[in-house]
């Protein structure tokens, strides 16, 4: 009976490539199309800011050096060799090329030379989201008011030096300005965790999309699984095979571990190819997919054998079981990844089949965890299997 099922479906050219090729295809197109979506993930994106020095001073060219020297910033103060200008800025900011523009008005230094407070101009997009325009102009005015106040105190240190007829006075007093001048403005800091926590781990592209389409297409196998069941149903198929002297549980187990068996071939063909075509990291623990894999396949088949004993006609498997196949694949980050998702859709994605295999395959993965790691998540999958398994027996027919 096991053998037979497996001749029938290797014969089925379409269930083949829905299988086998077509995830294969959607993983490649996938790969390519979200690589570089996947590349920044886990490190903060630098903003683009555009400065404008009009003023053309020491003080003001420290407001430039300073904020050049952060590492969040992406600055730009010239264009095509030459200074910008707050035209040009503007025209940056108006085309979403920069997020934010500083100007630097002439009289800068003057103004912090006279103990005046200076004054800086912005330049925002206005439909730019104040959650960042807020904190990045709250940064960038605290910054302003630590150089200018470095700027003050060195000019009136070389005024007081002027002034002086010693000159090992004078020279005490340059040694102090060039010591202000050597100041960064910034701060070494040093990032730390909780204890027993470290750094989020993300996915790269492709150990999103290989896991990821290989667990929506696992359940492929449910239209598969139980077009095939209606077929031999409307062609009497059980109802020859019931006359032979054979236990209906045997007949039924005959049916559902040839496809039991296809789903862990196709998880391992899968990932396979994932390793060897893209070099995919499989992990610090390889084997712990195993347990993970097989409750999938479980899962996947129960829901077959489901659609099986509540469909009456091969159209209504194909329009129940393609639908509840994607939309599960959906909220189960398969087809968007969770890191892209709203909070409260990676909140469902913890309760759906889909996103629990998907969470445990990327345990080993990506995060290099162990069995011990993956058995919760498999045990899941697994009561999922047998509570599917138990809904549909009480329903299952062999003849109508």
């Amino acid at each position: 009976m096991i053998r037979k099922e497996l001749l029938v479906l290797l014969r089925d050219r379409a269930s083949l490539i829905t299988l086998f090729i077509s995830p294969i295809l959607f993983m490649t197109v996938m790969s390519f199309a979200l690589g570089n979506s996947f590349s920044g993930l886990g490190a903060a994106g630098k903003i683009s800011l555009s400065i404008v020095d009009q003023d053309h001073t020491p003080a003001s060219q420290a407001v430039v050096t300073a904020l050049s020297s952060s590492g969040q910033l992406k600055i730009t103060s010239a264009q095509d060799g030459s200074p910008l200008t707050a035209e040009t800025a503007e025209s940056r900011v108006h085309a979403k090329t920069d997020a934010f523009a500083v100007v630097i008005p002439a009289g800068f230094q003057q103004r912090v030379a006279d103990g005046a407070a200076p004054t800086v101009g912005y330049v925002v997009d206005p439909s730019s989201s104040r959650q960042v325009v807020d904190p990045l102009e709250s940064a960038i005015t605290s910054l302003l008011t630590t150089v200018t106040s470095q700027a003050g105190t060195r000019i009136a240190l070389t005024r007081f030096a002027d002034a002086q007829s010693d000159p090992a006075l004078q020279a005490a007093i340059a040694a102090q300005v060039a010591a202000l001048d050597a100041t960064t403005h910034q701060v070494d800091t040093k990032v730390s965790f909780p204890a027993g926590e470290g750094p989020v781990k993300y996915p790269s592209v492709y150990q999103q999309e290989v896991p990821g389409y290989t667990v929506m297409y696992v359940f492929f196998i449910v239209t598969i699984m139980a077009s095939s069941i209606l077929v031999e149903r409307r062609e009497g198929t059980f109802r020859r095979l019931l006359s032979a002297p054979m236990p209906r549980w045997q007949l039924l187990l005959g049916k559902v571990v040839p496809y039991l068996l296809v789903a862990m071939v196709q998880v391992g063909i899968l990932l396979g190819f994932g390793k060897l075509v893209f070099g995919m990291d499989l992990g610090l623990h390889p084997l712990a997919l195993l347990p993970v894999s097989l409750a999938l396949a479980a899962c996947a088949v129960a829901l077959g054998l489901l659609l099986a004993s509540i469909a009456r006609s091969e159209a209504q498997v194909a329009g129940i079981g393609t639908s509840t196949v994607l939309v599960l694949a959906a909220l189960g980050g398969c087809m968007v990844p969770g890191v892209f998702m709203p909070h409260f859709m990676q909140d469902i994605a913890r309760y759906v089949p889909q996103g629990i295999a998907l969470n445990a395959y990327q345990d080993v993965l990506v995060r290099g965890e162990s069995l011990r790691a993956v058995l919760p998540g498999a045990g899941i999958l697994l009561a999922l299997a047998a509570g599917l398994f138990a809904l549909a027996l009480p329903r299952f027919r062999f003849v109508r």
